[in-house]
């Protein structure tokens, strides 16, 4: 059975209708990708505080490579 996880960072929760937006997409990709039959898909998305994301981090490294590039 497939599992897709998101992980999101941001202040506010998503709206309901907008997690069931990406659901319904997801479950059609894996679907046409996978062959995913109906109901089969299990879909957990997490909500990050944005301090909690280590994707800032990959901001922060793009920043001290522009700078220690830059003439």
């Amino acid at each position: 059975m497939p599992l897709l996880e998101v992980l999101y960072a941001a202040e506010e929760p998503l709206p309901l209708e907008r997690r069931r937006a990406f659901a319904r997409e997801a479950v059609a990709i894996f679907q046409e990708v996978l062959g995913t039959p109906p109901g089969r898909l299990r879909l957990v998305i997490h909500r990050l505080h944005p301090d909690e994301s280590l994707g800032l981090l990959a901001d922060d490294e793009a920043d001290r490579e522009r700078e220690e590039t830059a003439p």
